[in-house]
């Protein structure tokens, strides 16, 4: 009988492992890291480690589909709320700031996946989920056009590419020196205030 049926969860065992494993794969890449290094930083055996992920694969998929749910439910909140489109993408932008405040591991490790080189042929399920959450901005953007919020010379997918990247830089600076303190709610919405303006010319 497999070993792994004989271990039972140890309350923090997995959020050990997941936060280890996001910090080494943040810094290394996935290729640079093993799973003695996961089970000798996290404290745990390997057959521990492989009864709740079973493989390097598997903790690294696990990380993405975590991140990836949680982005999506909390998008779907912000949609749902009867909020005008630019208030819309405020929140959209308070969002990324404190996921990256409150889960700095996490939020590099993503830096990590989207700036990779690393030819990793799995992560290329996750395409549609990471280009749904490019999608809902540009049309959000389309909507705001459609009701006349933002002028009809507005390219959607341009401006959501500005809006994406602008997060994408503030977030990166506050990722490099987390002391500056830089996200804020009051960021987000300078930051969307200046696009709004310009989507309106």
């Amino acid at each position: 009988m497999n070993n792994d049926q004989h271990i039972k969860p140890i309350d923090g065992t997995k959020e050990k492992i997941f936060t280890v494993a996001a910090q080494l794969f943040a810094e290394n890449g996935y290729n640079g890291v093993s799973m003695r290094e996961i089970c000798e930083l996290s404290r745990v055996s390997k057959p521990t480690l492989y009864y709740y992920f079973g493989s390097k694969e598997g903790i690294y998929k696990a990380l993405i589909n975590t991140g990836l749910e949680h982005t999506q439910r909390e998008f779907e909140n912000i949609l749902s709320k009867p909020f005008s489109i630019k208030q819309k993408l405020i929140e959209i932008a308070r969002l990324r700031f404190r996921q990256s405040t409150d889960y700095p591991i996490v939020a590099k490790f993503f830096l990590r996946l989207y700036t990779s080189a690393e030819n990793l042929p799995f992560l290329e399920s996750y395409a549609p989920a990471i280009k749904r959450t490019k999608e809902i901005v540009v049309k959000l953007i389309q909507q705001g056009i459609d009701t006349g919020e933002f002028g009809p010379s507005v390219n959607p997918d341009l401006a959501a590419e500005i809006y994406r990247g602008t997060i994408f830089y503030v977030i990166v600076q506050h990722l490099i020196n987390p002391k500056q303190n830089i996200l804020s709610d009051d960021l987000a919405e300078k930051i969307v205030e200046f696009l709004f303006k310009g989507l309106n010319e």
